[in-house]
């Protein structure tokens, strides 16, 4: 399958777009875990503690199980990173959600064994929500940016291949950046 920078622009917008929504801090990335591999996503991320606790008191909807609310206590006022990042070089992901590594250094210092836990839990399956999403919503892009007209003609270099089709509709990716969100709703 070959590289479409067209293709994972819109993911990694839709998907950054899904976690702004959700409540993630407007520093949060997303990058292709593997550009040839759609969907699959790795989020960037450092989450001091009252981003963390803002972030798992929106996914809750403000009523947070009894191990977060204590580990969110404990963590208010303190010095504790949350980091999430992605690697290229790490084993190759199974499921959507393993394109990004969640670590929490030094968490011992601050909470227990189960608060580590529950918030680690708590983080991985916000990032497991996300990206089961986008890779699901991945296939509705692709449809969308699949041309239905005739190919009129069709040229091959080495390295480059030049497909051209009839249509009769401008493309709105090139005109205006604007129009991207609205695009992006309708698929």
């Amino acid at each position: 399958m070959n590289e479409n920078s067209t293709l994972n622009a819109l993911i990694c917008r839709h998907a950054r777009n899904l976690l702004l929504a959700q409540g993630w801090p407007e520093e949060t990335d997303v990058d292709q875990r593997n550009p040839k591999y759609p969907g699959w996503i790795s989020i960037y991320v450092l989450l001091d503690a009252p981003r963390l606790a803002t972030l798992l008191i929106n996914r809750h909807g403000g009523v947070l199980p009894p191990l977060l609310a204590s580990a969110i206590q404990k963590l208010t006022g303190t010095g504790a990173e949350l980091v999430l990042s992605g690697s290229q070089w790490q084993s190759l992901p199974v499921l959507p959600a393993d394109g990004t590594q969640v670590s929490f250094p030094y968490a011992g210092e601050w909470l227990t064994e189960d608060e580590i836990r529950a918030v680690l839990a708590a983080v991985r399956d916000a990032v497991r929500s996300v990206s089961c999403r986008v890779a699901e919503d991945t296939w509705r892009i692709r449809a969308a940016l699949t041309t239905t007209g005739q190919t009129l003609l069709t040229r091959q270099t080495r390295r480059f291949r030049l497909v051209v089709k009839e249509s009769d509709h401008p493309c709105w990716l090139d005109e205006d950046d604007e129009n991207l969100p609205v695009v992006l709703d309708a698929i």
